[in-house]
């Protein structure tokens, strides 16, 4: 039996639009009612959910930053970072290449740079970015939730970028996004790690889990939960690890899939 749908938020609940399906918070209530929980889990920062999480009526902690942080209202009960230091020669490196780089500090973003890919972000979330290059102490002390590399232009760069991280050490990991983006968290941080702990949170066994999803980031939260759903618009890297495959993509997916599981 489910008790608990942890749903990624990206290409699942929300679309490139990046709004709230106006069907989502009675949709969630209902579940709610009938003793179903309902909570997500985003690779975005807490800065950016707290309107969403709002919008979508969530009364349950959440998992954001892939999983480097849960969130109970306004109160990270896990928080994961890395030292930037160590991620400085990949910084510069990517900016060799032409990449736009996002830092998340205690769920709130930082630019150094504004490039046209931040600006277009910005513009499409109602965000005005100021850069605010790290200076030499920040570069000493400051640790971050995340770090995304986006390559605007995708045409095999990343490739480069991926080598490069390779060879540097460092106590973080990666998630690759097909040729646009790399995303970093602390070595230990990730969706599945994350879900466990929020399934000790809520009193909940994880073969009484589903999670839905779209991406590769989700991939060991598919392993990790006990039933998975991926939604139409999965990717070819995701859809092998999900037990089942919508028909519908993104929030019709995840209605058609709580449906069928719950």
């Amino acid at each position: 039996m489910i008790k608990l749908v942890v749903c990624d938020m990206d290409g699942t609940m929300i679309g490139h639009d990046e709004k709230i399906p106006p069907d989502a918070a009675d949709f969630i209530a209902s579940l709610e009612a009938r003793g179903v929980m309902f909570t997500v889990a985003t690779g975005r920062a807490e800065g950016y959910m707290r309107e969403k999480v709002e919008e979508m009526g969530l009364c349950h902690p959440y998992i954001a930053t892939n999983g480097a942080t849960i969130m109970e209202g306004s109160k990270a009960v896990v928080r994961k970072q890395f030292p930037i230091a160590q991620f400085r020669e990949v910084a510069n490196f990517a900016r060799t290449l032409g990449m736009s780089i996002l830092y998340t500090f205690d769920g709130e973003e930082r630019v150094e740079e504004i490039t046209d890919w931040i600006s277009y972000e910005g513009k499409k979330r109602g965000i005005t970015y100021q850069p605010q290059p790290f200076t030499e102490e920040e570069w000493g002390t400051l640790c971050a939730d995340k770090i995304l590399v986006m390559d605007p232009v995708r045409e095999g760069k990343i490739n480069q970028l991926e080598e490069k991280v390779k060879a540097t050490p460092g106590s973080f990991s990666y998630v690759r996004y097909r040729d646009k983006a790399l995303e970093f968290n602390e070595r230990s941080a990730n969706k599945a790690a994350a879900l466990g702990e929020l399934a000790k949170l809520l009193h909940v066994e994880l073969h009484e889990v589903l999670a839905v999803g779209d991406d590769d980031n989700d991939i060991e939260m598919f392993q990790t939960a006990g039933i998975s759903a991926a939604v139409g618009n999965v990717s070819d890297n995701a859809r092998p690890y999900a037990d089942y495959v919508c028909k519908g993509y993104q929030f019709e997916g995840v209605k058609e899939a709580v449906a069928k599981f719950c």
